[in-house]
């Protein structure tokens, strides 16, 4: 498979895994961690919202790969 082809690939699985990562911790964090303690929702989101980047990272470095 050519860069170009991989780059596209990756695009769409990148876009696709934010998309439907934010919906799922959107969805966590409304229905379970709304009603817990100030602590807790800021731990929750401070963890989903740096939890993505591993994925993403390993995508990034796929497209890259010669």
């Amino acid at each position: 498979m050519n860069k170009r082809t991989r780059k596209f690939i990756g695009m769409i699985l990148l876009v696709s895994w934010i998309i439907l990562y934010a919906a799922v911790g959107m969805t966590v964090g409304a229905a379970v961690v709304a009603n817990a303690s100030g602590w807790v929702q800021i731990i929750f989101f401070v963890i989903s919202g740096a939890l993505w980047v591993v994925p993403a990272g390993l995508i990034i470095r796929w497209m890259e790969k010669d």
